[in-house]
């Protein structure tokens, strides 16, 4: 739901009726184990269909009443509410962030086979030098080294699973250790 939530924000949820759904609402539900806040885009075939403000894809499954929590009616963020538009001026709203979507889709993915190139050189740190704190500490499991940029867990290093998760652009200068 990116452009109308952000990571964090908490939301109001209204109790309605699965009949008194209209297009443009935004919902929560669960589907295959997960709670989903999706907006709703159409009716097809008696079912709603849903989607996400931030995706350009709509979802592969229609909106099942089992599924169905609530309507949102507001994001909290920062101790402040703010209304969620639903109906007309929803779809409005979703439909600027759909075409954004996809646009953003379409550019990561033309510059995707650069991206690689740029980061197979390090060439980015020639010109790009963050101070990233590298910490290390001992887990249940083992050691763990974490790579810390501006308060924020940028890449992880657990060395007993072998296992590297670096968040982009920082894969642009950090490696797995060892290499």
């Amino acid at each position: 739901m990116r452009g109308t939530l952000a990571e964090g924000d908490g939301v109001r949820l209204a109790s309605v009726p699965y009949a008194a759904l209209r297009a443009g609402d935004v919902v929560a539900f669960r589907s295959g184990g997960q709670l989903i806040v999706h907006r709703i885009v159409e009716r097809q075939g008696g079912e709603w269909i849903t989607q996400g403000d931030g995706n350009w894809r709509r979802d592969s499954a229609p909106l099942s009443p089992d599924g169905f929590i609530g309507v949102v009616t507001a994001r909290e963020r920062s101790g402040r509410a703010a209304d969620v538009a639903g109906g007309a001026a929803g779809l409005r709203r979703a439909a600027r962030l759909h075409v954004l979507a996809f646009a953003r889709w379409a550019i990561l993915t033309a510059l995707a086979p650069l991206y690689g190139l740029l980061r197979a050189s390090r060439a980015a740190a020639l010109f790009w030098r963050p101070r990233i704190l590298a910490v290390r500490f001992a887990a249940p499991g083992g050691n763990v080294t974490k790579f810390v940029h501006r308060g924020r867990s940028v890449a992880q290093w657990i060395p007993q699973a072998e296992s590297w998760t670096c968040r982009k652009p920082y894969d642009l200068l950090l490696s797995r250790p060892g290499r």
